[in-house]
């Protein structure tokens, strides 16, 4: 099953009304589960850096297959696998910030939403989670 660009856009939309509703100005990037930009969307007045930071954070939540509040409690207890919370592999970006949140449809991953610049982070989190339609991630492998 695809991400479709319609559903990426309804996730966009899903998450530019909450962060409305807690007066932030975010970007919301959807990546599909290859970590392939679908959609990204800045609102007006959120930070020119925004985006960039947005599909990092989708890209380590689809490749990670798990949100990227997860992957901070992961990676953030004794860092083994990474020196910070950004990484590089080839050309993608990955941030381990709270933030993005798988997309799943019919129990299958299918891509990721990533959210910057609803500080603190916290809230980066809450509307990816709004944006990705609060999904019951499958069991990991």
């Amino acid at each position: 099953m695809a991400l479709t660009q319609k559903h990426a856009h309804e996730c966009i939309q899903r998450g530019f009304a909450r962060a409305h509703a807690l007066g932030f100005k975010v970007a919301i990037a959807v990546v599909d589960d290859a970590g392939h930009l679908v959609a990204c969307e800045r609102m007006d007045g959120a930070l020119w850096v925004t985006p960039e930071i947005a599909r990092a954070k989708a890209n380590a939540a689809a490749a990670f297959r798990t949100t990227t509040l997860e992957l901070e409690e992961r990676f953030g207890k004794g860092r083994q696998l990474f020196a910070s919370n950004v990484a590089m592999l080839g050309d993608y970006a990955f941030v381990f910030g709270r933030g993005a949140v798988p997309i799943v449809e019919d129990g299958q991953i299918v891509g990721a939403v990533g959210v910057s610049g609803a500080v603190p982070a916290d809230n980066d989190h809450t509307i990816a989670d709004e944006a990705a339609g609060h999904p019951e991630l499958p069991k990991s492998h």
